[in-house]
């Protein structure tokens, strides 16, 4: 007896709740079919701007209208189903001069716009309200350099591996075109980061440039060239030769050789002679010195372009000055 009640009971409530739903339907329907007023953000694209002319101040990415149409429609809008760009020209014809004593600002006002807007919404919208009511525009003059790229790139090697010469970089400078005020600070056109690793070969890859906001650049991409080879240490014993000696002065140097310890690629190895070196030891800083215990600095004034991680001893050489 209480099961058949209780199926009663959820037989009314389901049927209840048929028709509840069937009610809130209806209302809902006829709720759409009456006309609401909503906001909606709209992204904007700028057409027809000055040719040779670069905008210096950023401008909004969105206009807010505020539209009137049926329910339906503003729920389509709502679930961005029709939300496409609006288009604005910002032309010479539509702009008008912000101030007289200020070269290349202007302004546009939306509302004398809002027909050209209205026109891209579908039919049965109604367009009641912009916003921002006015945009404003500051364009400078455009000007060209040639400026130097500098790769932002790091290399990391295999053991026994190294790079050999300078890195090519082709084209090694780009020409840039943009507002002056931004050109005129510029020293170099950087690349974006990268690092290559594991290299034991030469390097030869493109690298895209590094955009610069307003800017324009003659090419966005450069290619890196680097030669990299196998290297081996190499050890060779320079003479120390005595410089800015005046005449009728000798010195003698104990010792009188440096020995120098480098790496150097092993295509170069049977390049290696004393007389691409130059060991020196300067008489201009010595002819003072009276201490007696005072040793010479030696220096290399001169090492072959294939050579790298160079280090040698002696640093410091025992003198004497004969007149």
């Amino acid at each position: 007896m209480g099961q058949k009640v209780k199926s009663k009971v959820s037989q009314k409530f389901l049927t209840y709740l048929f028709f509840l739903l069937i009610a809130v339907a209806i209302w809902y329907l006829n709720a759409l079919n009456k006309d609401y007023t909503a906001d909606f953000r709209f992204a904007v694209r700028y057409t027809d701007m000055p040719e040779g002319k670069i905008l210096a101040n950023t401008l909004p990415d969105y206009l807010f209208l505020t539209i009137q149409a049926q329910g339906f429609t503003l729920l389509r809008y709502r679930f961005r189903l029709m939300l496409t760009p609006i288009m604005l020209e910002a032309s010479y014809n539509t702009m008008q001069r912000k101030n007289n004593s200020v070269q290349g600002k202007y302004f546009l006002s939306t509302q004398s716009m809002f027909g050209r807007i209205a026109a891209q919404l579908r039919s049965d919208v109604r367009l009641q309200q912009i916003s921002p009511d006015t945009l404003h525009f500051h364009f400078t003059e455009t000007i060209s350099r040639n400026i130097p790229v500098k790769p932002a790139i790091q290399m990391q090697f295999e053991k026994g591996f190294l790079p050999t010469g300078n890195m090519l970089i082709e084209p090694a400078r780009v020409i840039v075109t943009g507002p002056q005020t931004i050109i005129d600070t510029m020293q170099y056109v950087h690349t974006q980061s990268k690092v290559f690793r594991r290299l034991n070969s030469s390097l030869s890859a493109p690298i895209n440039l590094l955009p610069v906001s307003q800017l324009r650049f003659s090419t966005n991409e450069v290619k890196i060239t680097q030669a990299i080879e196998r290297h081996t240490e190499a050890t060779i014993v320079v003479p120390i030769e005595a410089i800015n000696m005046p005449e009728g002065t000798t010195m003698r140097l104990f010792p009188g050789s440096v020995t120098v310890n480098c790496l150097v690629p092993i295509s170069d190895y049977e390049k290696m002679q004393p007389h691409l070196f130059r060991a020196v030891v300067d008489y201009n800083y010595l002819k003072d010195i009276t201490d007696n215990q005072a040793k010479a600095r030696v220096a290399l004034l001169r090492t072959p372009d294939f050579v790298v991680e160079l280090r040698f001893h002696p640093y410091n050489v025992d003198f004497i000055i004969e007149k």
